[in-house]
C-alpha cells in the first residue's frame, strides 16, 4: 500500500468539485479513475480537463461498487451526503466527505454508527484545519495565552443553497477552527438569531453567541447574502490577540501583544481591560494549498492506518453543535429530521 497509488473517484462535478479534481490529478499518490454527476451536461464541462482514461458517468453506484476503487471523494449538496457516504462506506471504500457531514443530527448519528463498524478511513473536509496558518496557531497557541473570547465571521455573496441554511454551510468553518484550536467541550448557553431574508425557509444571515463547557465564549456571524467576502477569526488571549484574515494577500495572520495592566494608574483601564499594542507582529508563513494539504492528510491516514484530524468523532461533535444552535435560536426551516 505504501508505494501504490490510491484509486479515487469523485462524486460531484460542480464548481468546488472541480478544485478537488484538479488537486487529485496533481497528486503523486492518487490516481483519478472516475467522476460521477447527476447530469451529462456537468460531466461534459469537465471532459476536456481530465484524462481520457477517467470514466465519466451519471451512475454513482457504478463507481462506488467498483472493486478497483479505493477511495470515494464526495462533493455534492449536503442533503445527499448521508446516502452517498453510507453507500461508499458499506462498499468498503475510504471516504473523504465535504462538510457538513450530514444535513441533520439524525443522519450524522446513523453515519457514525456505520463508520464505527468499518475498518476504513472516514474523514470530513473541514478544510481550515489543514490551513498552514491555522496549524501555526495550533502549534504556537501559548503565544496567545488563555483565550476567553473568539469572534468569527464567514460572509460571502453566494452561492445560496436550497437544502441547508448559511449556518450549516458556513458556520461549520468557524466552529471547526474553534474546536481544533481550543477543544472547548460541549455548548452550555446560546443566544442569537437567524434571518430568512429571501423567504426560502432557510437562514440567509445568522449571528449567535455561544458559551462552551470550558468557559470560552464565541460570537459567530455568517451570511451568503453579504456583498463582499470576509473570512476572519479573532481570538482574544491574555498574552496576545490574534487576527486571522484568510482573504488578506500579505498579512493573513497578525499577533497584537497585550500590555499588562498599569497597576500604578488603574483609572486608565478597568480591571477587566488590557490594552493591545497598535502595531502587530505579522507572521510570515510558507503556506501551501489547503486542499492539497487536506488530501495528503487523508492519504497519509490510509497508508499509516491513522484516525484523521477531522474524523467521525470530531465531525459528529460539530454536527451536534450545529443542531443545538439551530434548535436553541429556532433557526428558520431547521428540523432534526
Amino acid at each position: 500500500m505504501e508505494n501504490k497509488k490510491l484509486n479515487f473517484v469523485v462524486i460531484g462535478a460542480g464548481r468546488f468539485a472541480r478544485n478537488h479534481i484538479r488537486i487529485l490529478q496533481e497528486s503523486k499518490d492518487a490516481n483519478l479513475v472516475g467522476i460521477t454527476s447527476r447530469t451529462k451536461e456537468s460531466l461534459g464541462k469537465i471532459r476536456g480537463s481530465v484524462s481520457k482514461n477517467v470514466v465519466l458517468t451519471t451512475d454513482a453506484s457504478k463507481l462506488i461498487n467498483n472493486k478497483n476503487v479505493d477511495c470515494v471523494l464526495i462533493v455534492t449538496p449536503p442533503s445527499t451526503h448521508f446516502e452517498l457516504a453510507k453507500a461508499a462506506i458499506k462498499a468498503g471504500k475510504h471516504v473523504l466527505l465535504e462538510k457538513p457531514m450530514a444535513a441533520n443530527l439524525k443522519e450524522a448519528d446513523e453515519l457514525r454508527k456505520i463508520v464505527k463498524n468499518q475498518n476504513k478511513v472516514f474523514m470530513v473536509a473541514h478544510q481550515y484545519i489543514y490551513s498552514d496558518y491555522i496549524n501555526y496557531l495550533k502549534s504556537n497557541i501559548k503565544e496567545i495565552g488563555k483565550v476567553s473570547f473568539v469572534y468569527g465571521e464567514h460572509l460571502y455573496p453566494g452561492p445560496m443553497r436550497n437544502d441547508i441554511g448559511c449556518l450549516w454551510d458556513a458556520g461549520t468553518h468557524v466552529l471547526s477552527i474553534i474546536q481544533y484550536l481550543f477543544s472547548p467541550g460541549s455548548i452550555k448557553n446560546i443566544s442569537g438569531n437567524g434571518a430568512d431574508i429571501l423567504g426560502n425557509k432557510l437562514d440567509d444571515f445568522t449571528t449567535c453567541t455561544i458559551e462552551f463547557e470550558n468557559g470560552l465564549k464565541a460570537l459567530i456571524t455568517v451570511s451568503w447574502l453579504y456583498p463582499e467576502k470576509s473570512r476572519r477569526l479573532i481570538a482574544f488571549g491574555n498574552k496576545s490577540t490574534v487576527f486571522f484574515d484568510d482573504l488578506s494577500n500579505d498579512s493573513k495572520l497578525k499577533f497584537y501583544k497585550v500590555i499588562p495592566k498599569n497597576k500604578q494608574n488603574r483609572s486608565i483601564y478597568s480591571d477587566n481591560f488590557e490594552k493591545m499594542e497598535i502595531n502587530p507582529v505579522i507572521k510570515s508563513i510558507d503556506a501551501k494549498d489547503v486542499l492539497k494539504n487536506q488530501l495528503n492528510h487523508f492519504i497519509g491516514c490510509i497508508k499509516n492506518k491513522k484516525e484523521p484530524e477531522t474524523g467521525i468523532e470530531k465531525s459528529y461533535q460539530i454536527t451536534e453543535w450545529l443542531d443545538k444552535i439551530s434548535r436553541e435560536i429556532k433557526l428558520p426551516g431547521y428540523r432534526e429530521f
